[in-house]
């Protein structure tokens, strides 16, 4: 076996030695998404009224929640996509809505069930590292492999996700950290591309956050390292640090509870 393809949230931010990331495809859809209850009103997270329950698995999204929309609860919910969605529009269930990958759903062909894109700009959520991408490790090195892999490979990509995963690497906070990224290629003044990266790191009761905004040139995997060293150094100076440690002293020790969907 030459290659395997992985969805890239799930990838460790270390890979074993002798393998590496040859390959990133085209990110496809990155947010979040709300699914409301079916037969329900559609609406925005911001509508759902006070005591609404959120069904979720992940502390990043749980801590997001807690941070933006304190009147709202969360429950946990496992399985599948389908059973999730089952789950949701069981007429006894205690879901009001879900929020998972859009990139899960569209995938599924169930994309006409997301209410809501979620982002900085609606709903004020975060994505996770890696989100709605695809990555393809080989063996290093392996110069056959790379040239072909180089045929498949999205530059920009590539380097957005080498800034979020330099960025979650520094941290250390591996999938169990409320963390959330959003990164975007924005045209500056002088006309250079420049990579944007939005973070957020959030304590798990969400009373506690820390919030950075930063843009920088990006034009190789060198430049992607140090830029997420930087917004991660930067985050930590803010008081990054401090959070991620309760957490870590309160770290789950099974797999289930380190499920991201």
């Amino acid at each position: 076996m030459s290659t395997l393809a992985h969805h890239y949230s799930d990838v460790p931010t270390q890979l074993p030695s002798g393998c590496e990331i040859g390959a990133v495809l085209e990110r496809e859809e990155p947010r979040d998404a709300l699914v409301i209850k079916a037969g329900r009103k559609p609406c925005r997270i911001e509508d759902l009224p006070k005591g609404a329950v959120i069904g979720t698995s992940s502390i990043r999204r749980t801590a997001q929640v807690a941070l933006k929309y304190p009147h709202l609860r969360v429950q946990d919910v496992r399985g599948n996509v389908g059973t999730r969605l089952s789950k949701l529009d069981a007429e006894d269930g205690p879901f009001d809505a879900l929020i998972l990958a859009a990139a899960g759903l569209i995938r599924l062909d169930l994309g006409d069930r997301i209410n809501q894109y979620l982002d900085s700009k609606n709903g004020g959520m975060l994505w996770a590292v890696g989100q709605g991408t695809i990555g393809i490790e080989n063996r290093s090195p392996d110069e056959r492999v790379q040239r072909t892999l180089e045929l498949v490979d999205h530059h920009e990509t590539h380097l957005a996700i080498a800034t979020e995963r330099s960025l979650l690497r520094t941290l250390e906070g591996g999938c169990s950290a409320p963390l959330g990224v959003e990164t975007a290629w924005v045209e500056r003044d002088d006309g250079q591309k420049a990579l944007n990266i939005k973070s957020i790191v959030v304590s798990t009761d969400g009373k506690e956050n820390c919030e950075i905004d930063m843009t920088e040139i990006v034009k190789s995997k060198q430049d992607a390292e140090l830029f997420g060293i930087n917004a991660a150094s930067e985050l930590l100076r803010r008081g990054a640090d401090k959070i991620l440690a309760e957490i870590k002293a309160k770290k789950p020790t099974t797999v289930a509870d380190l499920e991201e969907k």
